[in-house]
């Protein structure tokens, strides 16, 4: 087995910089001011995280276009050092905001797109902003939160355009069931984009190697009704489990869950195939593996996931944890709007979806199965009428 424990990436670095504070309504936010190498452009860092919408209005008073072609964007065939690169140069050009423009035509109209920061749904984040604002003429900007949980209720009250999330959480959503207390009833598909391969993972070395052999190991706690918490009831009633066979860990978010599996205080934790954690995971402890679902269990991991699926992933040497072929869950992770972005907005996000699909497989492993075709596909959850109307008119409605 090669050992990749000594693979880390560079740290991420802002040079003259401008740090200023402005008040947003009633709330005082901070923003640094970075100048773009080579570009007549700067981008803003928000730094007040605990006030997505102060940091949105914060952005809104700096309208612009955002920078970046997708030309040119297919380079060589991906390796796990290179996608690291890749994934860096990604998420510092485009730090919580994108880039904006400082002169030029009049100010494109801006959305707000939810989104965490890092892990898999940053990474998702990220590409969407940057294909739709440069396939249409309409602006698209990450608006950070720790999880979903948070930005949910933002878009459903109009606070928010649009945002991404998987199937399992937004159907909860929707219907005030599960990790909802309440129904998010202004919440409408915009896009069906691909499926998410997620799994616990734990160190080849640590003898965990199956869903069975978590019990009485250390495993990540997370807030109760979090997506967090769901999916580790579902990873491991896959086997047999409950939080009452295994020793848990307190954890707040994603990001503080794989620094604990770094560190050594749990003993699995959740990832996503082909995110750019788990590069970070297997740089930091060495060979990581997916545990295999047993086919068996698919019904008890929909009683916490609903909608969820079994994918077969086959052995693939450029992606962490998968040295050997492997059963992993799968849902679909979904684009939505908020009811009442008019209709041809939501259009024109669909079709700069369906037309940069090149653009958003580029990007990473994670778009591997992104189908242009499929983004009308059938759900359980409602379509926004704008969307409905451009599947029609490009011959993709099922």
């Amino acid at each position: 087995m090669s050992d990749r424990s000594s693979r880390g990436k560079p740290s991420r670095r802002h040079s003259g910089c401008d740090t200023k504070s402005a008040d947003v309504g009633s709330q005082p936010v901070t923003a640094t001011d970075c100048p773009s190498p080579g570009r007549k452009v700067r981008y803003r860092i928000c730094h007040d995280k605990s006030d997505v919408v102060s940091c949105a209005g914060l952005y809104r008073r700096h309208p612009g276009r955002p920078s970046g072609r997708l030309s040119g964007t297919q380079g060589p065939s991906m390796t796990r050092t290179a996608f690291s690169r890749r994934a860096l140069l990604r998420n510092s050009a485009a730090v919580a905001g994108m880039i904006f423009a400082l002169s030029g035509p009049a100010a494109a109209q801006t959305l707000g797109l939810g989104t965490t920061q890092g892990g898999a749904t940053g990474q998702i984040g990220t590409a969407l902003a940057q294909v739709i604002s440069t396939k249409s003429d309409l602006q698209v900007i990450p608006q950070v939160s720790a999880n979903t949980s948070q930005y949910i209720p933002l878009l459903d009250t109009g606070r928010l355009e649009l945002a991404i999330a998987n199937y399992p959480q937004t159907y909860y959503a929707m219907t005030g069931t599960g990790m909802s207390t309440r129904p998010a009833k202004n919440l409408r598909l915009v896009a069906t984009l691909m499926p998410f391969l997620a799994a616990l993972v734990s160190s080849e070395k640590s003898g965990i190697d199956s869903y069975a052999a978590i019990k009485g190991h250390k495993v990540p706690r997370y807030p109760e009704n979090s997506l967090g918490d769901f999916v580790v009831r579902a990873c491991l009633a896959a086997g047999g489990l409950t939080y009452d066979d295994v020793t848990s860990v307190p954890i707040a978010n994603f990001p503080q869950q794989y620094q604990a599996f770094k560190d050594g205080r749990i003993d699995v934790s959740i990832a996503t195939v082909g995110s750019e954690p788990t590069f970070d995971l297997e740089a930091s402890v060495g060979d990581i593996q997916f545990l295999k679902v047993p086919a068996e269990a698919l019904p008890k991991v929909q009683e916490s996931l609903p909608g969820a699926y079994l994918e077969d992933v086959p052995a693939n040497d450029k992606l962490p944890g998968l040295d050997k072929p492997t059963t992993v869950l799968a849902y679909d992770y979904l684009l939505f709007a908020n009811a009442d972005v008019d209709d041809a907005t939501v259009g024109k996000v669909a079709k700069a979806i369906y037309e940069g699909g090149d653009y958003l497989k580029s990007t990473g492993p994670l778009w591997k199965d992104f189908d242009p075709k499929q983004i009308g596909k059938k759900a359980d959850i409602p379509y926004h009428p704008g969307a409905i109307a451009f599947f029609k008119e490009a011959g993709i409605a099922e």
